[in-house]
Order: C-alpha cells, then sequence, then structure tokens
C-alpha cells in the first residue's frame, strides 16, 4: 500500500507550485502559505483511490486532517477492516446519527408506542442526541463518547432525567448493534436514582377537598379517590365498562396525550366498584358513551382535572401535593398503612409484578404510630417517609 496526501492547489500568492515534505507539511517555499484543500492519494490492491473527505464527512482543509485519515486508513488495512466504501460520501452520510436516528424513532412509531412515549423520545433527539451525534458516524460510538455525552448534559437536570436520557440512547445503542450497524455496544455508566418519598393524604382530607369541588366535576374525583386507576385510565372509562349487578368496573384502556390506546401494561383487569360510589351520572348514557365528561359532554383532559384538584386543595388547606398523589399513590398508601398486603395492592393497581408494588412495602404508618403514640393516634395528613425500592 502506498499512500500520500497531496493538494491540487497552487500558491494564492505567487502561484507557484506548493512544496511537499512527506510526512509534516505541504506548503509555498517563497509565501510560506498553505493550501486549503487536501486529499489522501493511495494506492491500493492494484487500484487508485483519492479521499477528499474522512469518514465524518469532513473536507480535508488541513495537512493535519488529511494525514490523520490517512493514518487510520492504513490502521485499517493492517487490522483487515479497510473498505474505500466507507470514505465514500453517500456511505458516510448513511451511518450520520441524523439520518439513523430519525430510522430508530420512525421504527418506535410503526411499534404501536404511546404517543406521549414518543413525544419524549423526540425531544430527546432533538434537545440532546442530535447535537452529540447528529454528524458523527454513529458504526464509531465509543464509551468515551457515552461519558462525555453524559458529562456535556445541562447539569440543572434531574438525576432521574439524565438516566431516563441514557437509557433511551442505550436503546438507540442496542438497535444500532442488532443491526450490525456498531460492531461492538459501548460501557454505559450507572446513575443512582434515590427513590422519592411517597406522598399521600388521609381518606378524610381527600373527602375535604371533594367537598370544595363543584358538584359537576364531583363524579370522577370521587371515583379517583377510592378506585386506585391512573388518572388517564379514569378519563377513558365509558359506560359500558361499569357492571353494578356484578360490582365490577373494567380498565381497560388509557389517553396518551389525546389518543386513547391500552392501558399502560396492555393487560385490562376488573376492579370491584366502591359502595361509596354511585351509579347516577351513567344513567339515560349510551354504553360508548365516555362515563365522565365536562360540562359540554367532552371527555376531560387531564390539565383540566389538575386544575380543579389544585384550586380545591387550597381551599381545603391541604399542602402542594399532585393529583396522581392524592388519588392513586394515597389509595395504595392507605391501604399498606392499614396493612393490607402487598400483593393484594399490586392486584387493586393492575401491576404486572409484585415488583412494582414494592414501593409501597415500608409504609406501615398506623402501626409505627400505635408505638409512638399511643393505639388512639389517627394517620397523618400528608406521609412523606421513604421506601425501600
Amino acid at each position: 500500500m502506498t499512500g500520500r496526501v497531496r493538494t491540487r492547489e497552487k500558491c494564492g500568492k505567487c502561484g507557484g507550485a506548493f512544496k511537499i515534505v512527506e510526512e509534516i507539511d505541504i506548503l509555498c517555499p517563497v509565501c510560506l502559505t498553505k493550501p486549503e484543500k487536501f486529499y489522501v492519494k493511495l494506492y491500493w490492491q492494484g487500484v487508485k483511490h483519492r479521499f477528499t473527505r474522512d469518514r465524518q464527512g469532513h473536507k480535508l482543509d488541513s495537512y493535519r486532517r488529511a494525514h490523520r485519515l490517512l493514518e487510520n486508513i492504513r490502521t485499517a488495512i493492517d487490522s483487515k477492516t479497510f473498505s474505500p466504501s466507507d470514505y465514500n460520501p453517500k456511505e458516510i452520510e448513511q451511518f450520520k446519527g441524523r439520518r439513523l436516528l430519525e430510522k430508530w424513532i420512525e421504527g418506535k412509531e410503526s411499534q404501536d408506542k404511546a404517543p406521549t412515549h414518543l413525544k419524549s423520545v423526540r425531544g430527546m433527539i432533538n434537545n440532546y442526541f442530535l447535537p452529540a451525534f447528529g454528524d458523527m458516524d454513529v458504526s464509531e460510538i465509543r464509551t468515551h463518547h457515552i461519558d462525555d455525552f453524559l458529562d456535556n448534559l445541562p447539569k440543572s437536570l434531574s438525576p432521574k432525567t439524565r438516566k431516563n436520557i441514557l437509557i433511551m440512547l442505550k436503546n438507540f445503542c442496542s438497535w444500532l448493534f442488532k443491526r450490525d450497524q456498531l460492531l461492538r455496544l459501548p460501557a454505559f455508566p450507572m446513575i443512582d436514582v434515590s427513590e422519592k418519598p411517597i406522598k399521600w393524604i388521609s381518606k378524610e382530607h381527600q373527602l375535604k377537598v371533594l367537598s370544595f369541588i363543584h358538584p359537576h366535576h364531583r363524579p370522577i374525583f370521587e371515583f379517583l379517590f377510592y378506585h386506585p386507576v391512573r388518572i388517564s385510565e379514569a378519563r377513558a372509562l365509558k359506560v359500558k365498562d361499569f357492571n353494578f349487578e356484578a360490582g365490577t368496573v373494567y380498565i381497560c384502556r388509557a389517553w396518551s396525550g389525546e389518543v386513547l390506546r391500552s392501558r399502560k401494561n396492555k393487560k385490562p383487569y376488573y376492579l370491584p366498584v366502591s359502595r361509596h360510589f354511585s351509579d347516577a351520572i351513567l344513567k339515560d348514557k349510551l354504553p360508548e358513551a365516555f362515563a365522565f365528561t365536562n360540562k359540554i359532554g367532552e371527555h376531560y383532559k387531564l390539565r383540566k382535572l389538575s386544575d380543579i384538584w389544585h384550586r380545591a386543595r387550597r381551599a381545603a388547606g391541604i399542602p402542594e401535593l399532585s393529583l396522581y398523589n392524592a388519588t392513586r399513590h394515597s389509595i395504595a398508601s392507605q391501604a399498606r398503612s392499614a396493612g393490607v398486603e402487598l400483593s393484594l395492592i399490586g392486584a387493586a393497581l393492575g401491576h404486572s409484578s409484585l415488583a412494582s408494588t414494592q414501593r409501597y412495602a415500608s409504609l406501615d404508618v398506623l402501626r409505627l404510630c400505635e408505638i409512638v403514640d399511643g393505639s388512639d393516634s389517627n394517620i397523618i395528613s400528608i406521609s412523606s417517609r421513604p421506601s425501600k425500592a
């Protein structure tokens, strides 16, 4: 193999030819100027090749960049991994991060992923992945690139957000590896995210807030205060899902953004209807109608329910607490504090495994209160006792 760095330019000042100092530089011996464009001239297996860009698609605008490319080619030839097509602009473009990231997300969109999930991934691509890997040949991603990427993430991001971004980047790299577009998976660092304390309120305080909610909106909140479903699942309930003769409600779908789809783990289940919940709101409604609707007969939007909750919460004097914590988390925490087994709590929550329910394992507040305050103690209004995740 014979390889050299060359230029086709003449000196811009005197018009003379540049002098080639092999393996060192190219310059005009009179004016000491240097060319602006270079190329690598290569004879390999009896064929003449000329490369004007490196594998990232960058033009060879300095002798240093051109010589570095030549050294990389020599290394690839020695390791028997060299292919001239790797330096073809069209081939290079196929391995660019911006092209393959788009192909990756298109594949996710074709797999019936939740719209909220896809929106989140799109945000990660636009805000973090494209700036770091958009112009890079992703077949060359190595561990040090992952480390640099993590170091350059905004310091304002929470540990959980940083972990989610890294998980999604690992997902992308695994996709490349399965397609043989990445020779080996880079190592990904572990990000320790401590489990946040579970915040919840007692049934007494739930009902206190309910008294400050307009009568038209009370049914969906009453349902959420007695049934530990996700808010998106309650919003998606239809009249046909209730069977008051059997005393059950069928939890089978949820809203993802404004798209109606199967619930989070895709496993429907039956939940007993609480004796505190009235079927009056379902009367005179068709089976396909939504069970809970706003004043103009449309299903509730999540933001609207959150606004209603916070107004009523403040009026009732309840400290800052999300609607999700005040409903699903609170019901599960109340049950665990009363000594209900985790397996039963998990069944009521619709969890597919006990591991998802384990975060409630340490919530045995009533029994602890009996130790410190005596058996007549009442549950505190908001509990923030950390779990043993």
